[in-house]
């Protein structure tokens, strides 16, 4: 009989519940993209209003391929929607574009907890692809050296994915702000899309959870390798 090692639930449970969060923001994305917004603006239009809002008249609009890819990128000055956000008139829409719009001011204004991912972004995303590698290199060859140094990546994502959390509420607070200081969004439609940021916020929190599962994970495995745990 095989026997289970209750330190596999510090992966597995994690990886549930993040596709529990995507099975539930598409529900729900589809579910308010099925609603028109009052001002029956689309995607860009609504960028268009925000980011004059703001003054930010230096970002470019770009479409970007896929769906629910839409993103700022504070690196271009571009806000990136995709096909379906930027055509779309739906309180999807009005949320997905105010959030992006969010991260366009904290850019402007530096905010710090966006310049601090942008930070950890630039060093993380350069070091992650070789996370796998040096586990499995250290476990198969039995050098815990390269498990610990993957030890070490997990931590910087695990990092960055906490930072995330602060940066995302605040762009989502100023996405409702922005939509009733302009008019954008009446008060039932910003009911609406506040559940909507929601759900995509959750989705973030699962991230931590599961960036933190799989860092413990690791430790066990190391400590293992050590002879330290059983």
């Amino acid at each position: 009989m095989i026997e289970f090692d209750p330190w596999y639930l510090l992966v597995f449970v994690p990886m549930l519940l993040a596709w529990y969060s995507q099975v539930k923001v598409r529900k729900i994305y589809k579910q308010y993209d099925e609603q028109p917004n009052r001002r029956g603006l689309n995607g860009l239009e609504i960028a268009e209003n925000l980011l004059g809002h703001y003054t930010l008249s230096s970002i470019r609009i770009e479409n970007t391929p896929g769906v629910l890819t839409d993103h700022y990128d504070p690196q271009a000055n571009i806000l990136r929607l995709s096909d379906g956000v930027a055509r779309g008139r739906s309180i999807t829409a009005l949320g997905i574009v105010a959030h992006e719009v969010g991260h366009a001011s904290q850019d402007a204004e530096n905010y710090r907890f966006m310049r601090l991912r942008t930070f950890l972004g630039k060093r993380v995303g350069l070091i992650t692809q070789w996370s796998s590698i040096a586990f499995i290199g250290g476990w198969i060859l039995g050098f815990p050296v390269l498990m610990a140094l993957s030890g070490a990546i997990l931590a910087g994502m695990l990092l960055f994915s906490v930072v995330t959390l602060p940066v995302e509420r605040n762009a989502s607070d100023r996405a409702l702000r922005s939509l009733e200081e302009t008019g954008l969004a009446v008060a039932e439609e910003r009911k609406g899309v506040r559940i909507v940021l929601r759900a995509a916020s959750f989705t973030y929190l699962t991230n931590v959870v599961q960036r933190l599962g799989s860092f413990l994970f690791l430790v066990v495995m190391v400590a293992a390798a050590r002879g330290i745990a059983d």
